[in-house]
């Protein structure tokens, strides 16, 4: 099984700096449906409709046809599309806490919210203009940023399990 941990050692007995893939993929999913579900209860309450940020995701692989018939095709792909960027970005939290060795749970916090604020930015003003304009310019930038914000606290909260943190393995196995 493929790990995160680097070189085999563990840097501290209560906190350890490894993962394994399949819970660093697990943080990241759990961590998309937060921010997913913050955004579908935004777009509510601001009376978009529950689904609109799901159909913006798919609009990425449909184009406007996403947001004109709402379909369980389009709620599908919207979600899988967001729960495996998630779990790409999982990962990539996951393997930075490794290779910085941040052990500390206030530190793991404050990467998080860092990390996902900076992944928002790039998204924001880089990528989505280019693949997905309707996400772009209809997601409202507050709360699609605290969205972003959840999405690091929550990923790095579940990064902060002990059942979590003892789920190590060793390419050897």
């Amino acid at each position: 099984m493929l790990s995160l941990e680097p070189g085999g050692r563990n840097f501290n007995d209560k906190m350890q700096a490894t993962f394994s893939v399949e819970w660093a993929i697990l943080g990241g999913v759990i961590g998309s449906m937060v921010m997913a579900i913050w955004a579908m209860m935004v777009s509510l309450i601001s009376g978009k409709g529950f689904w609109v940020p799901v159909q913006l995701i798919a609009a990425t692989w449909f184009g406007p046809q996403a947001m004109m018939h709402m379909t369980v095709r389009i709620i599908v792909v919207g979600l899988i599309t967001h729960m495996m960027v998630g779990a790409m970005f999982g990962l990539v939290l996951a393997g930075l806490f490794v290779a910085f060795r941040i052990r500390s749970g206030p530190s793991r916090l404050l990467w998080g919210i860092g990390c996902a604020i900076g992944i928002w930015i790039v998204n924001q003003y880089a990528i989505l203009p280019t693949i997905d304009p309707m996400m772009a310019t209809h997601m409202s930038p507050w709360a699609f940023a605290l969205g972003h914000r959840m999405f690091g606290v929550n990923t790095a909260t579940f990064f902060l399990n002990p059942i979590m943190s003892q789920q190590t393995f060793s390419s050897a196995h």
